[in-house]
């Protein structure tokens, strides 16, 4: 039975730039699990449906009633795709998957996929529209398919299908618009060719050395560890005059929205004075002094408070996106190892950088795709992390600017 539900402010803001322009994969969010052992398929085929049960979000589907978009929940089983692939075709199927595009008037919203490899094991691949999940909803996914792939798999009650992030009251928006005045932002609107830019990739891994490290300052500086990535970040990215504007994706949850998926995501830009000077801790204050009064205002949409706003893409030109990952998920009798940044192929805005923070660290720079653009990343990457190594092991001493060429996003 089909049930109709309103959406939230955020998620109009999706709906709505995807009535404008062709975007293709931008607004795809997937996970990838790479199973080593013997996998059941029709044990796993089960759980799918049994996740949909837990999570009708899975089954919406979406449509323009009176010019607004309500889900439409029930309209779609989530079935599992079962695609076998050689091992030499398996990243290229993954990939593909990865980067679906899911149309909102036709739906479905979510898939999942299974490459069965010749071992026994594969590639899962679960993704879905940014109308109805967001990073933290994959954590939630993967946990749960996971336990419902068990042989004692638990009986819950479904979540609810509603849109959990509702309206800010009017003083929060009211505040927030004050905010937004004396701290004009400028938003990367909309691709005016009508269509997104081809993106690319590059990852590193946080050493142990430079884990323990960030532990450690976090204790010493009374900060968060994202603050002090951030704060690096910041630095090596800042242009050599004017300030640095860097859109940070803002969680909206609340503790009873912790189990449930959704889009619970509001990005919102930070302005800081640049080119940093002074010791790292110096840099710190001064982030996280910007980041306490930006999030005051975490729950208002920044086209509530500025009128007129062009349908943006991302709210500055460098966005940052942190998310904790607990450790697992674990799926019953095989090995599990998880890619939490799989790439949508799309760069919706100069540089996006994730940092997924759980067993390791592993930091992401997405980026329009161009040779000589991934040459930059990798140079600067490579820095980000020499400069956090550095400024963590002594935290009073002058922060170090990069020398390096200056990558085309700053």
């Amino acid at each position: 039975m089909t049930q109709f539900v309103p959406t939230s402010p955020l998620q109009r803001g999706i709906w709505f730039n995807e009535q404008l322009v062709a975007l293709g994969s931008a607004y795809t969010v997937a996970v990838t699990a790479h199973l080593r052992g013997p996998v059941d398929v029709g044990r796993l085929a089960r759980a799918c449906t049994a996740l949909a049960a837990r999570h009708p979000l899975l089954t919406a589907g979406c449509h323009n009633l009176d010019g607004l978009p309500w889900l439409a929940v029930g309209e779609h089983p989530l079935t599992l795709a079962v695609e076998p692939a050689a091992d030499g075709t398996v990243r290229e199927r993954v990939e593909r998957a990865c980067r679906t595009r899911f149309d909102l008037s036709a739906g479905p919203l979510a898939r999942v996929w299974w490459f069965p490899l010749g071992n026994g094991g594969g590639v899962l691949v679960l993704a879905a529209h940014h109308l109805i999940v967001d990073g933290r909803s994959k954590d939630i996914l993967l946990r749960d398919l996971a336990d419902r792939y068990g042989p004692d798999a638990p009986a819950v009650a479904a979540q609810p299908a509603g849109p959990g992030y509702t309206m800010p009251p009017e003083h929060l928006v009211v505040a927030a618009t004050e905010y937004w005045w004396r701290n004009p932002p400028r938003p990367v609107e909309l691709p005016r060719d009508g269509g997104v830019r081809p993106g690319d990739t590059v990852v590193r891994a946080l050493t142990p050395r430079t884990r323990t490290r960030l532990a450690e300052a976090a204790v010493a500086l009374d900060a968060t560890r994202f603050e002090l990535l951030l704060t690096v970040l910041a630095n090596c990215l800042a242009p050599d005059d004017g300030p640095t504007s860097i859109a940070i994706e803002l969680s909206v949850r609340t503790p009873a929205d912790a189990d449930r998926i959704g889009m619970y995501v509001n990005e919102l830009p930070l302005t800081l004075p640049t080119p940093p000077t002074g010791s790292y801790a110096a840099a710190l204050t001064t982030v996280r002094a910007g980041l306490r009064e930006l999030y005051a205002h975490r729950t208002v949409p920044l086209a509530m408070c500025r009128p007129g706003t062009r349908p943006f893409l991302a709210t500055a030109a460098v966005s940052v996106s942190y998310r904790r990952i607990a450790p697992g998920p674990v799926f019953a009798g095989v090995a599990t190892t998880v890619d939490w940044s799989a790439f949508n192929g799309v760069a919706r805005n100069a540089l996006h950088v994730m940092i997924a923070d759980g067993e390791q660290t592993h930091v992401t720079f997405q980026f329009p795709a161009s040779a000589g653009a991934r040459r930059r990343a990798d140079a600067l990457i490579d820095r980000v992390l020499v400069v956090l190594d550095r400024s963590l092991t002594a935290p009073q001493a002058t922060l170090v600017r990069p020398q390096e060429e200056p990558p085309p996003w700053t």
